[in-house]
């Protein structure tokens, strides 16, 4: 009787769970790698440990898949979130600090250092090239001395 009970129950649970997972409500936002570990450890950790106190293999079974299908079942839903945006690259900082990043928009006014060159052209390659060499200099990896023989 205690393995009837036991299957219903959990048959509903994970029916619920089931239906809220795939036809509810998206996570909000993007969620984090420790939360989305923790989450995922607990349910099976927990439905195997309670498992191993099961009185019968029924009982056993039971626990056992209802953690597997509960564990997909938060796959299911994890994957209905938004992607995460992706960070900017803090090597790829030009200096000044704590910039915006990302470029210029359509309301920042002109290009940045004032009018371009009289040749029309809308980008001051010299500059560019300056900027360009400094960067490359300065992320240029030494070369390790070579070794003699003894």
């Amino acid at each position: 009787m205690f393995d009837v009970g036991l299957v219903s129950g959990l048959a509903v649970l994970v029916a619920w769970v089931g239906r809220r997972a795939v036809l509810g409500a998206p996570p909000h936002g993007p969620i984090r790698f420790a939360t989305i570990a923790a989450v995922a450890a607990a349910i099976q950790l927990g439905f195997h440990a309670a498992a191993t106190a099961a009185p019968s293999l029924p009982s056993v079974i039971a626990l056992v898949l209802t953690g597997w299908v509960g564990f997909v079942l938060w796959m299911v839903w994890l994957s209905r979130a938004p992607a995460a945006q992706p960070r900017d690259n803090p090597d790829d900082d030009t200096g000044g600090g704590g910039g915006g990043g990302g470029g210029r928009g359509p309301d920042d006014g002109g290009p940045p250092g004032g009018d371009p060159p009289s040749g029309g052209d809308d980008v001051d390659w010299d500059r560019f090239e300056r900027e360009f060499a400094d960067y490359v200099q300065r992320r240029r990896p030494t070369p390790a001395p070579a070794r003699t023989p003894d």
